[in-house]
């Protein structure tokens, strides 16, 4: 009898000096997730009377971090922990949790739960019932102004071309769809000139086409021979712009009186006599020869 009351004696000496044990009562951990889409944990245990545990704030592992813990002990051998976990991993992973425990009787100990977990990619939806309901957003991004760039581009390109063009070879409305005449200029306005003569449309009467006609060979000579673009000028522009030009300075009353005496015709609807149109020929045929570059005379014509 002594020998059995010894032995249950050292029996309960032992136990306080027993490690602590925790066991998980309840688990509320998924089986699946999705990449970086959060989610709902909790985990109920059991542990010894008078022993606390608590979440260990340590991450076991890089694939999953846990955030928003609540903990709250519900009896004495009991403590629920709620938690929310963000999966960083991707197919099967472990998902590990790292319980603290601490004893007055005891060291402190900790003890490790892992859970596996599978973590799919996000699905995005592709419901062709679904519709977007917010406002219309165009975004803004490097690419749209690189195509603002280089349309502003093209059109610098095309104006620089079409000036350099019209250089060479004169304005493109005069140009366009005509060979290209090597004579010299004077010699193609006075050949003009007679062409138009010989027209007839002075016979018809259509006097005011006729005058048009008349001041576009003036109008094309001036560009041919002093490159002054007046195609676009009215008679007084034009006048101003030849008194800037040295070379017409000896023809300006000839010059004026032609274009007050077209003018009246092609927008005053006058009717020219036969002889005020002989007079206009003249007035622009002498314009023409008095501005022509003469050749250097020769010793033997100086003689």
């Amino acid at each position: 009898m002594k020998k059995l009351i010894f032995l249950f004696a050292c029996i309960l000496c032992l136990v306080p000096g027993r490690a602590q044990t925790v066991q998980v009562a309840e688990s509320h951990v998924p089986e699946t997730a999705s990449f970086a889409q959060p989610f709902e944990a909790a985990l109920i245990v059991t542990h010894t009377p008078g022993t606390t545990v608590t979440l260990s704030s340590q991450p076991a592992t890089q694939d999953f971090e846990i955030t928003d813990k609540q903990q709250e002990q519900t009896s004495p051998g009991t403590t629920a922990f709620r938690f929310t976990v963000m999966p960083f991993a991707l197919q099967l992973s472990t998902f590990t949790v790292t319980l603290d425990v601490q004893s007055a009787t005891t060291a402190p100990s900790s003890h490790t739960l892992e859970f596996p977990i599978t973590v799919k990619p996000v699905r995005l939806f592709k419901d062709p019932n679904l519709r977007e309901i917010r406002n219309p957003k165009v975004p803004v991004s490097w690419l749209k102004w690189l195509l603002v760039a280089l349309i502003l581009g093209i059109i610098l390109y095309l104006l620089f071309w079409g000036r350099k063009k019209t250089e060479d070879q004169g304005p493109a409305w005069q140009r366009f769809g005509k060979e290209v005449d090597n004579r010299p200029c004077h010699v193609i306005a006075l050949s003009k000139i007679d062409a138009l003569v010989n027209s007839g449309l002075w016979e018809k009467q259509q006097y005011k086409i006729f005058y048009i006609s008349l001041f576009d060979i003036l109008r094309e000579y001036l560009w041919r021979r002093f490159s002054m673009d007046a195609s676009a000028d009215t008679s007084t522009e034009l006048l101003r712009h030849a008194k800037k030009i040295n070379g017409l300075n000896p023809v300006l009353p000839e010059l004026k009186e032609f274009l007050t005496a077209g003018d009246l015709v092609k927008f005053a609807k006058v009717v020219p006599s036969e002889a005020q149109r002989n007079r206009d020929i003249t007035y622009l045929q002498t314009l023409i020869r008095k501005t022509t570059p003469q050749p250097p005379t020769t010793q033997e014509e100086k003689k």
